[in-house]
């Protein structure tokens, strides 16, 4: 009993310690020239080249920015896809999935080419997270961009290749029967093809992968992540000195460290050449929320040596990769089976059916958000990975001793749809710091918690003790309902004080995003917000990259010193995770602090904080324009359509539908129709309004639904469409 009793208190302290690490951290056709390394792979003594064909766009969205400011703008979502073999260290066997690279497009939806853009800006995910996180920040910027600063500027949310593994097969069509009304058949189809066999879209669900099942993720690190980022930009930007103009890499959180890698990069691996080093093929860096360095830890060293007390030397060996002896050690028990492929975050619950949940979860949020959660009702009794307790668990204990009983309190909790996903990011309940934002807080009875850490220190603590800590010690009180029978609804961040319970802890003031913006970056469209596959590899290789010989391991941080000479754009939060480290360190942060936590830098609510707009996206829009030299407003070029309104009609009506389109380069004599597949409605009663504005009508009456390109057509043959502009309902 005394052994067992131990084994679990050894295996709790060993949860403790992960989960504050991971709040810390917030085949090629022929060979290219290659030396042996000593880690046993290959050295790669050439650039990489352009990829042999363009991106392809394998699915489309749009999105029309109707905040009351009156923009309208339209943009274009497009999932692409570039067809590129990785050049690995060593040659394994792997899914042909991962010789592509994916990325999420943001554009003004006029039929603007990628290359003809006015910048682009390539957004880098952080540590666990996916490219739709970038989805609500994308959106906003493209959209701020266009309309107030008449820049063509793009968004690329870059996914690392491992991304391309998941089988989101189950919740997609989940998301698609959600937006038909059909949330049981919803909530069926997910439990039917992840659980239960069940053949959906022609698929069936093969299982997630594991660290036995994935073993070729050894060879998937740092150097493909950054040659992927090349390879994209050489392909679309043939020209360097276009890409020194127009080409941005950003990164929120870990991803700022990525960001700053590649600027300081050497593709060749020799210092003398200088036409390939990152900085000379991009125009600037951005840091959300995060400082720009190629130094994955920067905080005092002393917090990482106490917490590695407390790990199994496995763990020891990959936490302090500090010297290349150590990561010459990690690389080998990667390739020899001794150390998990996958990061050991997921022992404490950072695994894919953790991401599942948190996806159901954000979709029944915003399909019915008062509606009473069925989830772990729904899920008891399936075969789902215990270590997802460990974090419900993590993120919801009263106390040290509440956590070591084993209780998963949420499940004996009442919440409603919008309060079980509200407490998963929200920083009074979720006390991981990487994850956190304000957006709300429960409606109900709650109690005060001290677990796994206190909130609030800073309001008592002297900067110089509080300063170290203040990227994984929560800023706010953190709370824990009181109750198991009160159903617990979710306030929303305009209503606070309207809530008898909510105003006793917090105010609209302090709650900068909104929830079901939030939601829709972890659900809506192909991706999400979550990494379910994060690689030991890329982790061990950021935390070496900077150190002095780690070339001879082909990660090629060579010009870390040049790095102070690259045009920069920072924003922190001023609760988030790294604000903090930048006084310590003696940065003056006036002028670059928003409101709110960790990952309100990326959600901050655009329809009613003017921070966001006057703060962020307005002084990104500038700096960029500044940066490229982009003299005056870029306003569309020729022919183009931009929004429509209203952008729907139902095809029982007996009136034609009138309309107003809007766009640039409309001639007398223009005609406008809607177009999907073999159907077209042209309209009647067409007015060009002027060259930006055109009227008329469409008769919708027994037409088919869905969504219709809107087509304008002068009559010299010139034409241009928004892409699923209208929808026939």
């Amino acid at each position: 009993m005394m052994r067992k009793k131990l084994s679990v208190t050894s295996r709790s302290l060993l949860v403790l310690a992960l989960a504050a690490v991971v709040c810390i951290m917030p085949v090629s056709p022929t060979l290219p020239a290659l030396e042996p390394s000593p880690g046993g792979g290959r050295i790669y003594t050439t650039v990489p080249a352009p990829a042999a064909s363009p991106p392809v766009a394998r699915s489309s969205r749009t999105w029309i920015d109707d905040s009351p400011f009156g923009y309208g703008t339209n943009v274009l979502i497009e999932e692409m896809y570039l067809y590129a073999p990785p050049r690995l260290d060593q040659q394994v066997s792997y899914p042909p999935e991962l010789d592509y690279i994916p990325y999420l497009r943001y554009a003004v939806n006029d039929g603007t080419a990628s290359a003809n853009a006015d910048a682009v800006v390539v957004a880098l995910s952080g540590l666990h997270a996916g490219n739709n996180g970038f989805d609500y920040f994308a959106k906003q910027l493209v959209s701020k961009a266009y309309k107030d600063r008449g820049l063509h500027l793009e968004v690329w949310a870059l996914d690392r290749r491992v991304n391309n593994l998941e089988d989101t097969t189950g919740l997609n069509k989940a998301e698609e029967l959600g937006h038909q009304g059909k949330l049981e058949e919803a909530a069926k189809v997910i439990l039917d093809y992840y659980y239960h066999g069940a053949v959906v879209d022609g698929k069936k669900f093969q299982g997630f992968l594991t660290n036995e099942t994935a073993r070729y993720l050894s060879e998937f690190g740092l150097r493909v992540f950054m040659e992927d980022i090349y390879t994209l930009i050489t392909t679309v930007f043939p020209d360097q000195g276009v890409r020194k103009k127009k080409v941005y890499v950003a990164g929120d959180s870990l991803g700022a460290v990525l960001a700053a890698d590649f600027a300081c990069w050497d593709f060749d691996g020799n210092p003398s050449t200088t036409a390939d080093i990152g900085y000379n093929n991009i125009a600037g860096v951005i840091a959300l929320d995060a400082l720009m360095t190629p130094n994955a830890i920067p905080i005092n060293q002393d917090v990482l040596r106490i917490i590695s007390n407390f790990l199994p030397s496995l763990f020891q060996d990959l936490i302090n990769t500090t010297s290349l002896t150590s990561y010459q050690a990690v690389l080998a028990m990667l390739r020899l089976g001794g150390m998990p492929v996958l990061l050991p975050t997921s022992e404490i619950g950072y695994v894919p059916e953790t991401y599942v949940g948190v996806e159901v979860n954000a979709m029944m949020a915003d399909a019915a958000p008062d509606q009473e959660s069925t989830f772990y009702k729904d899920t008891a009794g399936l075969n789902v990975d215990p270590r997802t307790d460990v974090i419900l668990r993590l993120c919801m204990s009263r106390d040290l001793l509440h956590f070591l009983s084993g209780e998963v309190y949420q499940k004996k909790v009442r919440f409603t749809n919008e309060a079980l996903f509200g407490i998963v990011f929200d920083n009074n309940f979720n006390p991981i710091t990487m994850n956190q934002c304000a957006y709300g807080f429960l409606s109900g009875p709650v109690s005060e918690k001290s677990f796994p850490a206190i909130g609030n220190l800073d309001a008592i603590l002297p900067s110089f003790l509080w300063y170290p800590m203040s990227g994984f010690m929560p800023y706010d009180r953190m709370y824990i309902p009181s109750s198991t029978t009160y159903l617990y609804k979710w306030v929303n961040s305009t209503d606070i004080e309207k809530d008898e319970y909510a105003r006793r802890y917090t105010s609209s003031s302090d709650e900068v995003s909104n929830l079901h913006d939030v939601a829709k970056c972890c659900y809506e469209g192909p991706s999400n917000i979550a990494e379910w596959y994060y690689t030991t590899r890329m982790f061990a290789d950021i935390m070496i990259a900077n150190t002095a010989g780690a070339e001879q391991f082909g990660l090629n941080v060579l010009h870390a010193d040049d790095l102070s000479k690259v045009p920069t754009f920072i924003r922190l939060n001023k609760e988030g995770t790294n604000i903090g480290y930048a006084r310590m360190n003696g940065m003056n942060t006036s002028g670059m602090e928003l409101p709110g936590q960790h990952l309100d830098v990326l959600m901050m609510d655009m329809d009613r904080d003017p921070n966001a707009k006057n703060l962020m996206y307005l002084p990104m829009c500038d700096w960029i324009k500044k940066t490229s030299g982009i003299v005056g407003p870029t306003p569309p070029g020729g022919l183009s359509v931009s929004g429509v309104s209203p952008n729907s009609g139902s095809r029982f009506s007996w009136w034609p539908v009138s309309v107003t389109v809007t766009g640039s380069g409309f001639a007398s004599g223009a005609t406008v129709r809607l177009v999907r597949g073999s159907t077209t409605i042209s309209a009647s009663n067409v007015k060009v309004v002027s060259s930006n504005q055109i009227t008329c009508t469409f008769n919708l009456w027994l037409r088919p639904t869905g969504a219709y390109d809107v087509v304008v057509r002068n009559s010299n043959g010139a034409e241009a469409k928004l892409s699923g502009g209208f929808s026939v309902y």
